[in-house]
């Protein structure tokens, strides 16, 4: 009985111990991530990226554009980009720099951000509101990014996939796993009548227990990993709720009335290693010994599938909720990272479709840019010689219209124009599979801007890079010609880049002529990128031929045919 009395003893101070090293650690935990979300402010928070990363991040936005096209109804005051002018623009590249979220919610969230350009200026407006706040509150900020951490991020699922096909999971049976733990329970108490023999049966049942728990837990890997997300989530509601920034108080009194049905979920949360296993809790990591021998996780999630399978459609709203707040955060951050951006602005009158104001804007993954304006009420032609920047200032346009109309921020001193629908026509390429050659590629691709033409949503902006560059020079001339009048008397926005010289001539009632151009010097060529008004009236491809180090012989034969041809007859 002494022996006993003297065990009890020690688990006592044991047990003291263990919660004065537990709230230490909580406390250092919460010390050492606020220090860590300071130092990420205005940087971006994931290196990898994934076929499976892509994945889970794009789901949200598949299904969201699936379900607009399978129920024909219109996406509402937005748009969705295409694949084509996705690529186009590169825009994955776009987004990896622009994701400083801290949650799988919120980095599927700003994808589906991005890829769904706004056609008036409310959600915007609510956005811009909240990204001020995060600006001028470094407080609340960090309060809400410290819970943001806290939920975290998971690669193994799409978090949305799972709430989304909740309904599908299948139940488990709690029966064998109670079993399980009720029997080392009793082998434990049996110990102190008869320890000798008890001990071995206890050991035997310690190790079928284990074996059995892994076999099982293998089977629902993904399952426990979205139940230990949602812990997590449903944990930091509490937290959320109570951030100190006015313009999200909306969110916060959503969340805490959601996560109030969620109190079952909840209950004895630690049976489950919810939320960020990063922590260092000594909790838990003694604690997986009991889920281990015990099975307590397995026991719980029983549970969780009900819940889950009851509040599907409320995890579904904490779910954009917190994407919501995170992607606001990540953006609030990007604006910190770029330093220098404008808030765009947009004109009433769709009529004014054609009016564009751009000032000292810059592509956002080229490293120390060259900023260019234009300002223009005419659709632009742009001519120039190879590699001085065309492509790059379409493109830089392009993403100016989506960043407006997305994260409402501008990589420049000024954005004015209508909300359009965006499109473009630029890095095409023959498409095996579908048997089919570089030029019908792009008529299709150019078929579905004037396919677009006909809706009345906003006005298309869309953008070309060398317009039917597939086909011979005469035809690609006239057909061209044609097709861009065609654009330039639509109430659509063009800009379009070309080699054809041609073109400026033959389009400059409905075009503006504006160009790139290189400079000469003894042995070398160099470019500075800025944009001119114009049509060019330099070539440099022989020159680049001979920079490269192609024969001089072979240059000047070409050079002598090009004398040739353009001699009167």
């Amino acid at each position: 009985m002494d022996l006993l009395v003297k065990v009890l003893l020690v688990i006592g101070i044991l047990g003291v111990l263990f919660v004065v090293k537990s709230r230490y650690d909580k406390k250092f935990y919460r010390k050492r991530i606020r220090e860590l979300t300071r130092m990420q402010w205005g940087c971006y928070t994931r290196d990898e990226y994934s076929d499976k990363i892509w994945s889970n991040i794009s789901y949200y936005h598949r299904q969201r554009e699936k379900a607009c096209h399978k129920s024909g109804q219109a996406v509402g005051d937005a748009f969705y980009l295409d694949d084509i002018t996705w690529n186009d623009l590169e825009m994955d590249s776009v987004y990896q720099l622009l994701n400083h979220t801290w949650t799988s919610p919120g980095e599927e969230m700003l994808y589906h951000i991005l890829r769904t350009p706004r056609l008036s200026d409310g959600e915007l407006e609510r956005r811009e509101r909240l990204l001020r706040d995060l600006a001028r509150h470094p407080e609340g900020r960090e309060e809400l990014e410290m819970a943001l951490y806290d939920i975290g991020k998971t690669d193994k699922i799409s978090v949305y996939e799972y709430l989304f096909k909740a309904k599908g999971l299948k139940p488990i049976s709690r029966l064998p796993h109670l079993l399980a733990a009720a029997l080392l329970a009793g082998c434990m108490a049996a110990l102190f009548w008869s320890p000798s023999s008890m001990l071995i049966l206890m050991f035997v049942v310690m190790g079928v227990n284990a074996y059995f728990y892994y076999r099982e837990k293998g089977k629902m890997v993904q399952d426990i990993a979205l139940f230990e997300f949602i812990l997590g989530i449903v944990r930091q509601c509490d937290n959320l709720s109570g951030i100190a920034l006015e313009a999200c108080q909306e969110e916060c009194r959503q969340l805490q009335a959601l996560a109030g049905k969620f109190k079952r979920y909840g209950r004895f949360h630690w049976l489950v290693s919810g939320g960020n296993t990063m922590s260092g809790s000594l909790f838990d990591s003694l604690f997986d010994y009991v889920r281990i021998l015990f099975h307590v996780d397995l026991i719980k999630i029983g549970t969780m599938i009900r819940e889950v399978q009851k509040y599907e459609k409320e995890l579904l709203e904490i779910y954009e909720i917190i994407g919501y707040l995170d992607s606001m955060a990540g953006i609030a951050s990007y604006r910190e990272m770029v330093g220098e951006y404008a808030v765009p602005k947009f004109l009433a009158d769709r009529e004014k479709g054609k009016e564009m104001s751009l000032k000292d804007v810059c592509h956002p993954l080229v490293k120390d840019p060259v900023k260019n304006s234009i300002q223009t009420q005419r659709p632009v032609l742009l001519t120039g010689s190879n590699a001085s920047g065309k492509s790059t200032f379409i493109k830089t346009v392009a993403i100016a219209a989506i960043f407006s109309q997305t994260i409402h921020t501008v990589l420049g001193s000024e954005y004015r124009a209508v909300h359009y629908r965006i499109y473009s026509s630029m890095a095409l390429r023959d498409s095996i599979q579908e048997k089919e050659s570089y030029f019908i590629v792009e008529i299709k691709s150019l078929k579905r801007i004037f396919s677009a033409l006909s809706r009345e949503e906003a006005p298309v902006l869309c953008f070309v890079d060398e317009i039917l560059r597939g086909t011979n020079t005469e035809e690609r001339v006239a057909a061209s010609t044609v097709l861009l009048q065609e654009l330039a008397g639509s109430p659509a926005m063009c800009f379009a880049a070309t080699h054809d010289m041609e073109l400026t001539h033959t389009l400059e009632h409905d075009f503006e002529n504006y160009h790139f151009q290189e400079q000469m010097g003894e042995g070398d060529i160099s470019f500075d990128y800025q944009l001119r008004h114009g049509r060019s009236n330099t070539r440099n491809a022989l020159k680049l031929l001979e920079f490269i180090g192609f024969d001089q012989a072979l240059v000047s034969r070409a050079r002598s045919q090009i004398e040739s041809t353009e001699e009167p007859a």
